[in-house]
């Protein structure tokens, strides 16, 4: 699959909207820019006039600036574990959501837009705080914190119920006045185009940059979006030979069965949909296009012959197949071009380019630029949970309609409790009322599930910010096909006995390069040293790998070629003086592999690490007569921190077992495997089956 963006396209866009609205625009690259590349959006953006950039979180936010990005940025999303002072040291923008996040903002020194709640129901301050956080807001403005806007966001249920929320806003502003804001802003894509009561003093301006029209996909023709004078960005082909393509589910395609496919000039439709395997009839032979420009006749496509009045389907045409919104059919193809190279445990999205970020040690801590985005993966590499956090909770008054369209009104008055996950990490669209567990209890999403938040209402059950949440695979089953370029991947799973902890280790082992480290976190006897042993037998390591506890560093020659360096941390920082301790071993952390034990104390000082957490269940951990090597279970998790850990790399751990079952099957007889059902006939709910995710291409990246 060819995953193509024109650039100059979405420059263009942004010209025709500005000069539509008459105000400045927010060019908003949230989720890898809807899809299309975030740094790539960011600079057409700009190229089109935008004044502002807006994406979700912090961690979006760092990667434009490591990308060489200077112009205003603006994030409104953030987890329990933000460090708003990354935020303050690289000059980015952050609203705040809570009276908690403008006093954490202004402490450190943050640029802060107070976002408000008008009527959507997710995150913004809640009505009935809203008196008190504007007081506060001016007492820190007095105080010498910069407290530059206000903004809030539409629900667009209705023309009428957005004019309420105007209406709303509006009296929000005079109550703030003594604050003296640079900037009000409101209206998205579909107000700044309705509404010019909406457009205040900018817009943000997300889809419809993009060339999609925002009010929906219509009758799937794209006609809506042709009548703004906006032309799609984004064109994904695919090679079919007999009506069959090698892509599917696990690339990110919504079951759309029904939607146009053009090959060679000539128009088939799609009749399933398979996580690797795409069917067409006819089943024509040639260069496909899923969806690009409506635009453009299917005649000056390579090969074609066909009738020239038949034209490139575009996305909504998809959409509409698949009972969604073009929104959500171009934003999964984000990791599709990138391969999941971002989004490594807090780290979520901050990619890996160059440039000028400040307060880069902070921004490695876990936490520190987003929300928690985790999928997690069994050691065997199938897909067992998507894990999130609570990142705001709000009580509420009966009657307040909950996300995009108002689809679920509050009955009572209740909390809300709102998670940042939503559909550019695999939560698709369709998955309202499916059931997310919070706090060991299952509560069904209500309202709409947006590009990045999804909303519980818990009734008066209690919880925090911070408080993990899980959706099954069970329960969400799209989440086995693409995941957003933000989600990590983590493998957590039981092994059972020495011999498997040692083959792990050789997993492990077989994909360490130079300047890797791993970093062993468990109790005395989980298995550190079984697991280290196999890393050494994968490298080729000389000599006996065993505790190194009495000389804290045992250096190994390999045949692998960098040398295997096997540390004890448990006494090495433990006088505070961290830095002088760890350049005592005389370590070399770039041209080595080094292996760990009790590595977490290391964390401070590395970029990156993969951390291996075994557990035993039935021991205390600090049970010191307890042998390593004994033959009791334990549970191991491994996740990846920093840019030379990504989540591709990490699930190429899981992909490590899968190749050796499917090497398995094929001695057993079965070469090919089921890999669970297919989407034929009427369409199929939104969802991926269950089957791990392995994104393959007909051709490297995608072209600009």
């Amino acid at each position: 699959m060819r995953v193509e963006v024109d650039a100059a396209a979405i420059a263009a866009n942004v010209r025709v909207l500005a000069a539509r609205v008459g105000v400045p625009v927010c060019g908003v690259v949230k989720a890898d820019g809807y899809g299309h590349g975030a740094v790539r959006s960011a600079r057409a953006m700009l190229d089109g006039g935008a004044a502002m950039l807006g994406v979700v979180d912090l961690g979006e936010a760092v990667a434009l600036r490591r990308a060489g990005i200077d112009a205003p940025v603006l994030a409104w999303l953030h987890g329990p574990g933000v460090d708003f002072s990354i935020a303050a040291a690289n000059r980015i923008d952050v609203a705040v959501s809570s009276i908690a996040q403008l006093e954490a903002a202004a402490a450190a020194g943050a640029t802060v837009h107070l976002k408000l709640d008008t009527g959507l129901g997710r995150n913004g301050i809640a009505r009935g705080d809203r008196t008190a956080a504007i007081a506060r807001a001016i007492e820190l403005a007095r105080g010498g914190a910069r407290i530059r806007a206000v903004m809030s966001h539409l629900a667009g249920t209705s023309r009428d119920d957005d004019l309420a929320q105007v209406g709303d806003f509006t009296a929000a502003i005079a109550e703030a006045a003594d604050l003296e804001l640079e900037l009000r802003h409101l209206a998205n894509s579909q107000g700044a185009l309705a509404l010019p009561q909406a457009r205040f003093d900018m817009v943000r301006i997300g889809m419809a940059a993009y060339g999609i029209d925002p009010n929906g996909p219509g009758d799937g023709s794209g006609s809506g979006a042709a009548a703004l004078g906006l032309v799609p960005a984004m064109r994904v082909c695919a090679d079919f030979t007999a009506g069959v393509a090698s892509i599917g589910l696990d690339d990110g395609l919504l079951p759309a069965i029904g939607a146009p496919v053009v090959v060679a000039g000539e128009l088939a439709r799609v009749v399933a949909i398979e996580p690797r395997r795409l069917r067409i009839e006819p089943p024509l032979t040639g260069e496909g296009v899923l969806w690009g420009d409506p635009g453009v006749p299917a005649s000056t496509l390579p090969g074609a012959s066909a009738d020239p009045a038949l034209a490139e389907p575009g996305a909504d045409a998809w959409a509409v197949a698949a009972g969604t919104i073009g929104y959500e059919t171009v934003t999964r193809m984000g990791a599709v071009q990138h391969g999941h190279d971002r989004g490594q445990g807090g780290d979520a999205g901050q990619g890996s380019g160059e440039g000028g970020l400040r307060g880069q040690d902070a921004a490695m801590r876990s936490g520190a630029l987003a929300p928690r985005r985790v999928l997690e993966l069994g050691l065997d590499g199938e897909p067992q949970r998507l894990l999130g956090e609570v990142i705001g909770v709000k009580h509420v008054d009966a009657g307040l309609g909950i996300s995009y369209g108002a689809d679920y009104v509050t009955e009572r008055q209740t909390t809300l409790a709102l998670v940042g996950l939503g559909y550019a990490d695999g939560v698709t669209r369709a998955a309202t009322g499916r059931p997310v567990v919070l706090g060991g209890i299952a509560h069904p999403i209500r309202g709409r599930v947006a590009m990045d938040q999804l909303v519980l209402d818990i009734g008066d059950r209690a919880a925090s910010v911070g408080d993990p949440v899980e959706l099954a695979h069970a329960s969400a089953p799209e989440l086995t096909g693409m995941i957003g370029a933000r989600v990590a991947v983590e493998l957590a799973g039981s092994v059972p006995d020495a011999d498997a902890m040692e083959s792990l280790g050789a997993r492990i082992g077989g994909s360490l390069r130079a300047g890797d480290t791993v970093l062993l976190i468990g109790p005395l006897g989980a298995g550190k040293t079984t697991l280290t042993r196999g890393i050494g037998r994968a490298l080729g390591a000389r000599g006996t790998v065993q505790s190194p506890t009495f000389v804290i560093a045992r250096t190994h020659r390999t045949a692998a070629g960098p040398d295997l360096q096997h540390v004890d941390a448990y006494r090495l920082l433990g006088d505070g003086d961290d830095e002088a301790e760890l350049d005592d071993l005389d370590l070399d952390l770039d041209g080595a592999i080094t292996v760990a034990e009790w590595g977490a104390p290391l964390e401070h000082a590395l970029e990156s690490w993969l951390r291996v957490e075994i557990a035993r269940d039935d021991v205390a951990a600090d049970d010191a007569d307890l042998e390593s090597d004994d033959e009791s279970p334990r549970t191991v998790r491994l996740s990846g921190r920093g840019p030379a850990w990504p989540a591709a790399r990490v699930r190429a751990l899981a992909d490590a077992a899968l190749a050796d079952a499917a090497l398995a099957d094929a001695a057993l007889g079965d070469p090919f495997p089921p890999r669970g059902p297919v989407a034929t006939g009427p369409r199929s709910a939104n969802g991926s089956p269950n089957a791990h995710a392995t994104h393959h291409s007909d051709e490297e990246g995608a072209s600009a």
